[in-house]
């Protein structure tokens, strides 16, 4: 069996076929992170319900694409070395081992990229826009639907610098009816129902753009029930509470 396999170019063209494949799943994975992030501006949630679960089975589908050929690529590289198999001549002459660095180039560039966008690393360096303008832009998006604007509610700007902290440390998902007991918004100050909407973005309308684009944030950005609101927000992370009485 060896020497049928030194012989032929089975395992040449396997190796190669499989590098092409396997950049092909590495590429649409990072594609499937950037659109699922907005561009690594914001952290996604994959989970039954979040705006971002519909990219959940392209993401895992392309990742074990990717992982299944990685290997079948590595193992069939090995045998040839080993056997010395005979050599296939690839299209546009680009060997596998040509195609395997330029995928690991683009992993660590989209990787450190991605990471550090994410933890502002580089995409926030120059996003200074405060609340009250990502506020205001809440409310020209709300008007522009017909929704009424939200007007500065005091009970719940009591303490929003804490919620902001919590997202700006990627906690965001963690503690928010835990902050709401904890400042009294429905007990003190009687909201009867609160939501929260949380960005990280280069400006108020990109945070904007971002929010209605997925169909979970649009419906609670212009939900007509909501009166009041606060936002807080600095270095590129932006947090907007809205509730009503």
């Amino acid at each position: 069996m060896f020497k049928k396999l030194k012989n032929s170019l089975f395992l040449s063209k396997t190796n190669v076929i499989g590098s092409y494949l396997w950049f092909v799943g590495t590429a649409f994975f990072i594609a499937v992170i950037y659109m699922s992030t907005n561009g690594f501006t914001s952290d996604p949630c994959y989970g039954v319900g979040c705006p971002e679960h519909t990219f959940l089975l392209p993401m895992l589908a392309s990742f074990g694409v990717g992982f299944g050929f990685f290997g079948i690529t590595i193992l069939t590289g090995i045998m040839r070395v080993l056997l010395k198999a005979k050599k296939w001549t690839p299209p546009f002459n680009i060997s596998s081992w040509a195609v395997g660095f330029i995928t690991f180039l683009i992993t660590l560039v989209f990787g450190a990229y991605g990471i550090g966008s994410l933890r502002k690393a580089s995409l926030m360096w120059n996003a200074n826009y405060t609340g009250e303008e990502l506020f205001n832009a809440v409310n020209e998006h709300r008007g522009l639907v017909g929704a009424q604007e939200v007007v500065i509610g005091e009970g719940l700007c009591d303490n929003l610098v804490s919620r902001w902290q919590a997202v700006k440390d990627e906690k965001q998902h963690e503690g928010f009816e835990e902050w709401i007991e904890k400042e009294g918004i429905q007990t003190n100050y009687g909201y009867y129902q609160v939501v929260e909407l949380y960005i990280i973005s280069q400006t108020p309308e990109d945070a904007i753009d971002f929010w209605i684009g997925s169909p979970g944030h649009k419906i609670q950005l212009e939900n007509p029930v909501w009166t009041d609101g606060c936002a807080y927000a600095g270095e590129g992370y932006g947090v907007v509470i809205m509730g009503y009485k």
